[in-house]
């Protein structure tokens, strides 16, 4: 397995360039390589979720949430999701969506089929942050999912939102 050597940390990802711990994650879904397959961009909340499962050797405990308040509930989306066989990816471009890819696609085979909003338990959603968020997924032609997560559940609530005309 690669050493600490192999991994440094730059902005909001790990940049990993060990050979065969870049095979391993492109085999998993995980991260995103380099056009020259030299090195794997993979998020903070991507790299904990395979640091767990001892794919990456480091230690990832308050990493993901030194600038996202809703990492831990984002974490929790995202494992969940990949412990079903789906493939979840948060966004690279900074947005607050977790990118959802069909069962038995790796990014790359296919396109990302949904987009994912996390929120906490407490949300109150108001009619123009829904419709921006039904808009951004439309313009993106991806289906919009609010994931809600509660503390006391194991398990999100996944709640599928769309649009609508009566002409």
């Amino acid at each position: 397995m690669g050493e600490a050597k192999d991994i440094e940390t730059k902005d909001d990802m790990l940049v990993i360039r060990e050979p065969k711990l870049i095979l391993k994650l492109r085999s998993l879904g995980g991260g995103a390589e380099s056009e020259e397959e030299k090195e794997n961009r993979i998020t903070f909340l991507e790299a904990a979720f395979f640091a767990e499962r001892r794919v990456i050797p480091i230690e990832f405990d308050k990493l993901a949430k030194k600038k996202d308040k809703l990492a831990e509930e984002r974490y929790r989306v995202l494992k969940y999701l990949r412990e079903q066989g789906y493939i979840a990816k948060p966004s690279l471009d900074g947005s607050p969506y977790l990118r959802l890819y069909r069962k038995g696609f790796r990014p790359g085979e296919d396109r990302t089929y949904s987009l994912i909003y996390v929120v906490d338990g407490k949300w109150k959603g108001n009619a123009k942050e829904l419709v921006e968020m039904v808009g951004f997924a439309g313009r993106l032609r991806k289906e919009c999912v609010v994931a809600i997560v509660k503390k006391d559940e194991d398990e999100p609530t996944f709640l599928k939102l769309g649009r609508t005309n009566f002409e």
